[in-house]
């Protein structure tokens, strides 16, 4: 990666906004399929293509979750003591760069709901060969129980003895509960020693290399406001080496992720007409739902010290990633839909939580209702908005819950699980529910639906309401969360939303 900047074109038919998952996913369909003079814009660095072997040896390892290229953002803890972490990577590739690598296309009940509320190209028949695809882009694979670690087969073993049957096949639309080995975004390559290294496949690889002759991608070049003049986008506003430059665009795309694109929108003067007001923002378009409808997969967490030796076992393996499986049931509130409760292990390094003991279990609340909040403060900062959770401030979300640490409690009291995680570390309360913590899949802030609905943000094709020419394409727009990890379904919202703008098929993208 260099440091000398490229100049930015003075003029392009579309700027995309971030080159995480939706942004990849978008750029790499419309490059695709159209001719159009395309600029991604990119906040965090571009390392490249895979092939050039650029790329940080961290943001590759699937064995662990690093942090360096991290925007450390924070929300106020359930709790009030202190502040929690929220994960999110500022680089070319997004959050797919640094997670934890669970691939999940959810339940076909989900995408009919969205298109329920009124938006018809998000039904589940039409997302399903879009949801197929990219599942292939990201190279998802199934684990075998053979590949888990020690403490990972006694999670699933636990998980079966309590009552969930045996599933490895957790990746369908035709979603059910079980528990099992996760499909996973995990290339496997071998080190000059023939030692196994799994490589997450990011949304650059999957998306993004295939197209880097037909697209500029800008990488350290975060946007600081939308340019809208008279009702359409004219282009953007960069900041790249400390210099200021403007972009005029045809079409102006928003995939900063569930955070940073509110936090655009409201810079540039779309959001709450008396919160714009409040921080001397020029109101161009008052839309009351811009940074509202904060929702993620709201966990409750218990941790274990580990059995005597338990570190040095796993790091013995030849393959140890942290996180590798993962349990599905339903709470007494589901919905029509097939579950809303995931179980799932962190053991080892416990990569992405410094501080934590070995072994953390989670219980995952997958249809979370508890809406919080995206704000600019003052400063008016777009890099590092205000984000407020209000993680279980939903009762319906307090019993699933509840439900599922009932559920992670009757494992671990099965023998073979309870001897690998060994002494419980106990912190506050001891109460998992006075301190909920999260799954880091953020989404909502920008909501889909159509102009009749006073709390949506984007229409069905992802135009802004209320603005020509101005798009969003993430997961800012899920109406209601998926009740999946949302990575294929973020990277399938930016291919949709392009194979409508471009006026495509979706089977002339997915070759079917």
């Amino acid at each position: 990666m260099s440091n000398t900047y490229s100049p930015l074109p003075e003029q392009v038919d579309t700027v995309v906004i971030g080159g995480g998952t939706g942004g990849a996913a978008f750029t790499g369909v419309l490059a695709t399929h159209t001719d159009e003079s395309i600029l991604l814009l990119e906040a965090g660095p571009d390392h490249g293509p895979y092939a050039d072997g650029g790329w940080p040896a961290d943001m590759l390892s699937a064995k662990s979750i690093p942090l360096s290229h991290d925007y450390d953002l924070t929300t106020t803890r359930t709790s009030g003591a202190g502040v929690l972490d929220l994960p999110r990577a500022r680089i070319l590739g997004g959050c797919s760069a640094h997670n934890g690598c669970t691939a999940s296309v959810s339940a076909r009940y989900d995408y009919d709901e969205w298109a329920a509320q009124g938006n018809p190209s998000w039904a589940a028949n039409r997302v399903a060969p879009l949801l197929e695809w990219v599942h292939n882009r990201f190279r998802v694979r199934r684990y075998t129980m053979d590949e888990l670690t020690p403490p990972q087969r006694a999670f699933v073993e636990a998980g079966v003895a309590a009552g969930l049957p045996f599933a490895d096949d957790l990746d369908t639309l035709e979603a059910a509960e079980g528990i099992g080995p996760m499909p996973v975004n995990i290339v496997d390559t071998v080190d000059g020693s023939g030692r196994r290294i799994g490589v997450r496949w990011n949304s650059a690889f999957a998306f993004l290399d295939a197209v880097r002759d037909r697209s500029m991608i800008a990488g350290e070049s975060p946007v600081d406001r939308i340019d809208v003049r008279d009702g359409v986008a004219q282009g953007v506003w960069v900041t790249r080496g400390g210099e200021q430059s403007y972009v005029a665009a045809g079409r102006v795309v928003v995939a900063a992720g569930a955070y940073h694109s509110p936090a655009l929108l409201l810079a540039s003067g779309i959001g709450p007409a008396d919160e714009l007001a409040a921080l001397g923002i020029e109101v161009v378009v008052d839309l009351p739902g811009v940074g509202r409808h904060l929702l993620d997969h709201e966990c409750v967490q218990l941790d274990f010290a580990g059995r005597a030796g338990l570190l040095d076992e796993i790091a013995a393996m030849d393959w140890d990633p942290d996180e590798q499986t993962v349990g599905r049931a339903r709470s007494s509130v589901c919905d029509g839909g097939p579950y809303d409760i995931h179980v799932f292990m962190v053991a080892g390094a416990n990569s992405g939580h410094p501080g934590l003991p070995p072994v953390s279990l989670y219980g995952g609340a997958m249809r979370a209702k508890s809406e919080g909040t995206v704000t600019l403060g003052p400063d008016r900062d777009v890099v590092t908005p205000v984000i407020e959770h209000r993680y279980g401030t939903a009762e319906e979300d307090r019993i699933v819950l509840r439900e599922a640490l009932a559920l992670l409690e009757r494992m671990c009291a099965q023998p073979g699980l309870a001897e690998v995680l060994g002494e419980r570390v106990v912190s506050g309360s001891g109460d998992p529910l006075d301190d909920i913590v999260n799954y880091c899949h953020p989404a909502g802030t920008c909501k889909l639906g159509p102009p009749t609905d006073p709390t949506a943000v984007v229409g069905d094709d992802g135009a802004v309401h209320g603005v020509s020419g101005l798009y969003v394409a993430d997961a800012s727009i899920m109406p209601a969360i998926t009740r999946g990890n949302i990575n294929l379904p973020t990277a399938m919202i930016g291919a949709n939303i392009a194979a409508q703008l471009a006026d495509v098929a979706i089977s002339d993208i997915t070759g079917g």
